[in-house]
């Protein structure tokens, strides 16, 4: 393999929504190429790209698939990636490592809240990109309207490069305007026969022809001069200069096809062809030279330094583990030996597959563009950069959207909990937007999730891949337990029962402290009230009172005990007399010191269109939160700081997406414990009370 092989590797990524058609596109590309011989559908349940037992069951993509096709000599590499928020995951990871994108639009729905998000990902990381206007076969279609709408909106430069000529079901006949010339399509067939543009189209056509080119022309300062000038440019220098506006992110054709019919589709191949960008013309992500921790650069060629980027794990339990990588520079081959960044350590690689949905297909060696995977080294895991042990690298990772719902996992078997960690903890593998943690105050073993559709999917898998069944609940909130008050008490331990009696009499002082301050234990005895030897009694006792409270049972927090005074008998005394003292006059001061019950307020940063600003203050306040400050983004969204308590914002992930149509995000992390209103507490003492009957 030479740099020619990589200048004629395309690798790109399918992103939209979900429903927009990306995985039916996906489908056409394979099939008009001959890399399949039949052309799947999602309804029939048999794409290439949705394999899983899951996805087929479900009938929309829960994982990125790698696939490939050749068009014309060109090798396209894509990814095809889920259309749902909840695995936007698997987005972030493909947008790591494609040069390109096609960005598929609903031409009714127009641009969905995931894509939304992605597209914003994209403005911090230009890519180049293609927007596809895809079932134009839809009854009532605004094709101007739409492309408007979606330039204003997210300002992107879109310039219509195709476009309808009649949409519908009569939808049969595309324009290329760059070209001046019309494509004629009929079922089972994906190539367009040339046909004249119709009369009564004609001018609206050479008015686009002359806006589209305007639009390549004013991105090359050189060439406006000379079209200023009066000069005609050719056909080829304008798609010279589109291709170098596309890498630049300044120009973003627009085709318009159906996926449904397959039309529309063998012109939009033929443009990836000439305007996607090669892995050559690209470059590579940031880089660290591991041996001399510095950032470098590192130029793609087939000749160069190994360098490529683990995104994807697929874990199965009957197959074993594929890493899949993205090879960037360099030439990696079966039976060579390759240095992994995260752990530190090399591996020879015995295998290496070319990935055509769930089909693997061996090969023996994988240059710049190629998408590879590599099995049973079980080490591996996704984000890893993998590199010549003579020339170790790191490629800057992904920073992954934080999963904001809480769920308890719990078995349905008793002794289950185990198998249950270990196998979440395999899902995690392909997943890094899911989380797993034990919850040391409530003793639930958690499982955070991008939304219920990620949890939901996530409980599923633990049934198909590792039969595991079990129930996601509302975790348990940790309460704690304080005092308002000083309050003082006595308690004399005095039991006779035959020989040697017990006895211990202390009086403590309890006081409040300040929110977060813990517990804090002091003695101030003296004239040996209570010989030393005992005191630690006192302590153990009192700490061990602390783990449940008088009220509720919950944990007691911020608050100082003092021992000032009590007696001892020189026979019948012990430290566990003292202790059991100790434990009783705690839990007799603390009913006089005002005791209440703490819940946990979590603060959230909410990220929103201005739009939506009234319902989530609205929201906040419903839930008895208070709003911090009020900021915009540099994107010109609103960014709202509230604290909330914890029990409600558990479920707050479904929520924001209710109240924005899934155009709101939100991070949380703890911020402190607040008294619980009276009404709240009294509730939750008789809900404990009842449950301890």
């Amino acid at each position: 393999m030479d740099d020619n092989y990589c200048f004629q590797n395309r690798v790109m990524g399918l992103i939209s929504g979900n429903g927009a058609g990306k995985t039916t596109l996906s489908e056409c590309l394979l099939y008009n190429s001959g890399a399949t011989d039949r052309l799947g559908t999602v309804e029939g349940k048999n794409t290439i790209s949705d394999f899983s037992p899951l996805e087929t069951k479900k009938g929309f993509s829960i994982s990125s698939s790698i696939l490939h096709y050749q068009w014309k000599k060109v090798n396209v590499n894509l990814i095809d990636t889920p259309g749902y928020m909840d695995f936007i995951g698997q987005s972030q990871s493909s947008l790591k490592v494609v040069d390109s994108i096609m960005l598929v639009v609903d031409a009714k729905s127009g641009i969905q809240a995931p894509t939304e998000m992605i597209i914003e990902l994209i403005k911090k990381d230009i890519k180049p990109m293609f927007c596809i206007l895809n079932k134009m076969d839809l009854e009532n279609l605004d094709f101007p309207k739409t492309i408007e709408e979606i330039k204003k909106n997210y300002n992107l430069k879109l310039v219509p490069v195709t476009v309808p000529a009649n949409s519908g079901e009569n939808f049969s006949k595309v324009i290329d305007i760059l070209k001046n010339q019309a494509y004629e399509y009929k079922p089972g067939s994906f190539k367009g026969s040339k046909t004249d543009i119709d009369p009564g189209l004609k001018d609206s056509i050479e008015k686009s022809h002359g806006e589209l080119v305007e639009s390549i022309i004013e991105t090359d300062d050189e060439l406006l001069s000379r079209y200023l000038e009066g000069e005609e440019i050719d056909s080829g220098t304008l798609n010279t200069v589109l291709k170098k506006a596309v890498l630049a992110g300044e120009a973003i054709p627009v085709f318009t096809v159906s996926s449904g019919k397959n039309f529309g589709i063998d012109i939009l191949m033929d443009y990836i062809n000439d305007l996607a960008p090669s892995p050559l013309e690209t470059g590579t992500p940031r880089v660290m030279d591991i041996t001399k921790n510095e950032e470098v650069e590192i130029k793609p060629s087939a000749e160069g330094p190994v360098l490529a980027y683990v995104f994807k794990t697929m874990a199965d339990p009957y197959i074993g583990k594929l890493s899949i990588f993205r090879v960037f520079s360099g030439t990696l081959k079966v039976n060579g030996t390759y240095y992994i960044s995260g752990i530190k350590k090399s591996f020879k690689f015995n295998n290496l597959f070319k990935l055509q949905g769930k089909k693997q297909i061996e090969v023996t060696e994988a240059t710049c563009g190629d998408i590879v995977a590599v099995s049973k080294i079980m080490e591996i895991s996704n984000d890893e950069t993998v590199s010549s042990p003579e020339a170790p690298m790191e490629i800057e990772k992904v920073e992954y959207l934080q999963p904001t719902l809480p769920k308890a996992i719990l078995p349905r078997s008793k002794g289950d909990e185990e198998k249950i960690s270990s196998s979440i903890s395999r899902i995690i593998e392909e997943d890094q937007t899911l989380k797993q943690e034990l919850n040391i105050e409530v003793h639930q073993n958690m499982v955070w999730g991008m939304g219920e559709l990620h949890l939901t999917i996530t409980k599923e898998k633990l049934k198909e891949k590792f039969d595991v069944d079990a129930d996601l609940i509302t975790p348990d909130i940790a309460y704690k337990e304080t005092i308002r008050k000083e309050s003082r008490a006595e308690y004399k331990y005095k039991k006779q029962s035959g020989g040697r009696g017990q006895y211990g009499h202390v009086f403590i002082e309890l006081k409040p402290l300040e929110r977060g301050s813990g517990f804090e234990f002091t003695d101030s005895i003296f004239g040996g009230a209570i010989p030393k030897g005992y005191i630690p009694g006192v302590e153990k006792g009192i700490r061990e009172a602390l783990a449940k409270g008088i009220l509720a049972e919950y944990p007691v927090v911020d608050l100082s005990v003092n021992l000032y005074d009590g007696s001892y008998h020189t026979v019948d005394s012990s430290e566990m007399a003292f202790k059991i003292a100790a434990s009783m006059a705690f839990k007799k001061g603390m009913s006089d010191a005002s005791p209440v019950i703490l819940e946990p307020v979590m603060e959230l940063e909410i990220i929103v269109p201005e739009n939506y600003m009234g319902d989530i203050i609205g929201d906040i306040n419903s839930k008895r939160g208070k709003i911090i400050s009020m900021n915009q983004d540099d994107d010109g969204k609103q960014v709202i700081k509230a604290t909330v308590p914890q029990s409600e914002s558990f479920g707050y992930t479904v929520d924001l997406t209710s109240l924005t149509q899934g155009r709101g995000r939100f991070s949380q992390e703890f911020s402190h414990y607040e008294e619980l209103p009276a009404h709240l507490a009294e509730k939750l003492i008789e809900e404990r009370k009842s449950v301890g009957e």
